[in-house]
């Protein structure tokens, strides 16, 4: 289903068509609405704090939904797979992914030009916490089987980029983030060069390493990669 791009359409006419889409209906309509706040922007004080507690709420759901989807759907998979599954669908790029599966409606003020991955995976996370307050964890959990049942045509987790892995296991050893730093910008506009350095936070030390690359995105990637490296192999810089 595409996105709706015509403003006349009714935001009534798009939550019964979601709806159906989501495979579940609604008790209170009105949690729904106020999930789907960006057809009413801009949104009031009140109005924004509410969507805000209901994309805390469906962080924590989906987080354990992907889980219990994933412990189901592949049962030969190791504790650490498993991590890697829930990791690639409870990220950003993950949400944007399911939003745009289940054709998650837009209004006009965003369905061109396309939304980021933030903005979609931000809005799911409101209508799934506005699931739960309407009718518990089950309907979330469905959704979880269903999204992640249709992408399950290899029997091993999904692959990891450097970027994801290094969050992974800075999490996992010391509780902290990586931090990314532009460096260096130069080159002509049709062919730049980026070098991006990054910072982990260790015990009693750092791990840092530094990168080029065509663009800031692909620097970020190869300097995760070697931070990782040094992660790993117990060195710092």
């Amino acid at each position: 289903m595409e996105h709706p791009r015509d403003s006349a359409v009714p935001l009534d006419a798009a939550i019964m068509s979601f709806q159906a889409l989501l495979e579940y209906r609604f008790r209170d309509p009105s949690l729904l609405r106020q999930a789907l706040g960006t057809w009413n922007l801009p949104l009031s004080p009140e109005a924004a704090a509410a969507r805000q507690r209901l994309e805390f709420l469906g962080d924590a759901a989906w987080d354990f939904a992907v889980a219990a989807a994933a412990f189901e759907l592949w049962p030969q998979a190791t504790a650490g797979d498993l991590t890697r599954f829930r990791s690639v669908w409870c990220s950003t790029t993950g949400l944007a992914h399911l939003a745009r599966q289940i054709g998650l409606p837009l209004p006009q003020s965003l369905a061109a030009p396309a939304p980021s991955d933030r903005v979609l995976a931000e809005m799911l996370e409101a209508v799934l916490g506005a699931m739960v307050q309407d009718g518990g964890l089950d309907a979330v959990r469905a959704l979880a089987h269903r999204g992640m049942a249709k992408e399950r045509t290899v029997t091993t987790p999904p692959p990891v980029d450097p970027k994801s892995a290094l969050q992974m296991l800075a999490q996992a050893r010391f509780g902290t983030l990586p931090i990314y730093r532009l460096l260096e910008r130069r080159g002509p506009a049709h062919q730049p060069r980026f070098r991006v350095g990054v910072r982990v936070s260790c015990a009693e030390s750092e791990i840092r390493a530094d990168a080029e690359g065509p663009s800031r995105q692909a620097a970020e990637q190869e300097a995760a990669r070697l931070a990782l490296h040094r992660l790993v192999e117990g060195t710092d810089s």
